[in-house]
């Protein structure tokens, strides 16, 4: 079986849907983002789109040492795999997590963990974890820059938020954490360009007013899957990008970018509707990117002029516009979103270049 640059052998010995990964378009997504961001060094990549310590062992081996994870979980697998340096990149409240967190620089010590806040009730409660061990909490204040989601606003608000951070006990400020999702599915490379030029003055005015007090700014994070190419050749900030490591049909709408889509679903056609022009395939909302509109869930590899008009938890109906396709028939369908995809399964099938089943790669991070 071979779908564009994608080949399969024996597509029946997989049970479908099935999650497939191609190692060798991997391995180059990682070279790519390295090069993009000048050194392994330059790149704090998120945790969450393959959420597997497999992956995360290819980076690793290629020099990435510092994470962005999304749920303690990660943060525990990332660990696990001997990464020198842990952002956990989503606010604490809950007493539980707290905890979680704790026991976890208790459990690796060698490991640098850091958090984001941006509420004094954060601080308060980070202040009061701290005391159960031996040394202050790194924390980036988390900066809103448009998307209206977690962080401080700009301005005077930011700047005194930052000074408060070096007054709480327990805890340290380390820089301005930074995820522009104002950027999101802008595929003009220019206008993004001039929102995070703004981002970065925003950033810049920060630095200027807290480092006259005399407080530390160490190290700062910007960026996401849109913007974080952006951010790359500026000295104070290390990209911190999302879903690049496997790639998806959304973001390749970036054709600056040279990854390529390394994760696909296969699936089969189950049953045709001559009369609507339509087949149904097994690739429902439980395998495939259902938090996208429904138009871009997912793309058929080897027939891109098909369009998903429906889709139930276990089937999707694509229209042919022209294509063939017949009643067992497989397919393979590139992600909308990979970040997504990932939870749906357990695992997925490592395939090497030649199409042959290599092996699994355990999603040790799915649950939280």
């Amino acid at each position: 079986m071979i779908q564009g640059k994608y080949k399969l052998s024996n597509p029946e010995y997989l049970d479908t849907p099935a999650m497939l990964t191609y190692p060798h378009l991997v391995e180059h997504n990682i070279d790519e983002i390295i090069r993009i961001c000048g050194s392994s060094e330059n790149v704090v990549p998120h945790a969450k789109t393959h959420k597997s310590s497999d992956i995360l062992n290819m980076q690793l081996a290629k020099g990435i040492k510092s994470y962005k994870c999304a749920t303690l979980k990660e943060a525990e697998v990332v660990a696990e795999c001997g990464a020198s340096q842990v952002i956990i990149a989503y606010p604490m409240v809950h007493p539980r997590k707290l905890e979680r967190f704790i026991s976890l620089t208790k459990s690796f010590p060698e490991t640098d963990f850091r958090v984001i806040a941006s509420t004094e009730k954060h601080l308060n409660l980070l202040s009061i974890a701290s005391k159960n061990i031996p040394k202050n909490i790194g924390v980036y204040m988390d900066l809103d820059t448009g998307m209206r989601r977690t962080g401080v606003q700009p301005g005077s608000s930011a700047i005194k938020f930052y000074k408060l951070i070096d007054e709480t006990l327990g805890i340290e400020p380390i820089g301005i954490h930074v995820f522009d999702g104002e950027t999101l599915y802008i595929p003009d490379f220019e206008q993004r360009s001039r929102i995070v030029g703004k981002n970065i003055l925003r950033m810049e005015e920060i630095w200027e007013s807290v480092s006259e007090s005399g407080i530390q700014v160490k190290d700062n994070l910007a960026g996401g899957s849109w913007s974080f190419q952006h951010y790359a050749d500026h000295p104070n900030i290390r990209p911190t990008p999302g879903t690049w490591i496997y790639w998806d049909t959304r973001n390749a709408e970036m054709d600056e970018l040279g990854f390529q889509i390394a994760s696909l679903v296969l699936g089969q056609v189950v049953d045709d509707d001559t009369e609507m022009d339509t087949v149904t395939v097994d690739i429902g909302s439980k395998s495939c990117s259902s938090d996208q509109p429904l138009e871009h869930r997912f793309k058929l590899v080897q027939h891109p002029e098909t369009e998903l008009v429906l889709q139930n938890e276990e089937h999707a109906v694509v229209r042919l516009n022209g294509a063939s396709l017949n009643v067992g028939d497989f397919v393979l369908a590139a992600p909308g979103h990979a970040c997504t995809m990932t939870v749906k399964f357990p695992y997925t099938n490592a395939v090497s270049e030649e199409g042959k089943l290599v092996g699994i790669y355990q999603h040790d991070a799915r649950d939280r």
